[in-house]
């Protein structure tokens, strides 16, 4: 029996930077439709969960404007520039992320939950 080689378009590459966090060419097309982002952490799984909002949703007011975050895309990344979370993340996860540095993390969109998961447990 054969079996073919099939890439993953869901997995890519979420970049932990010491002010945002950087998303690369994989993950793009799902901030389509994205006006902000929501990020959750799940601290016992060691996973960073983001939710892309749209613009309707975003200006509804159901949602705390203070758990908005904005974004920026391009045609080679998605930035969530951000020093409080990353300070946020560093402190949840015990993370040194000295100025100048990074670190990779495998990520996945989850079509379940309808968010980008960014995986602690799978540094690049």
């Amino acid at each position: 029996m054969l079996e073919f080689f099939e890439a993953n378009q869901t997995t890519g590459i979420a970049t932990i930077y010491d002010r945002h966090i950087l998303f690369n060419t994989k993950l793009i097309p799902f901030f389509e439709n994205a006006y902000k982002v929501r990020v959750a952490l799940d601290k016992e799984d060691k996973k960073i969960y983001v939710f892309m909002i749209d613009k309707d949703y975003a200006l509804s007011g159901e949602l705390s404007e203070s758990s908005l975050l904005s974004i920026s895309v391009s045609k080679s990344y998605v930035r969530i520039a951000s020093k409080p979370l990353i300070e946020f993340i560093s402190n949840t996860f015990n993370l040194k992320i000295n100025k100048g540095e990074s670190i990779g993390f495998k990520a996945n969109y989850d079509n379940n939950k309808k968010c980008i998961i960014i995986d602690l447990g799978g540094e690049v």
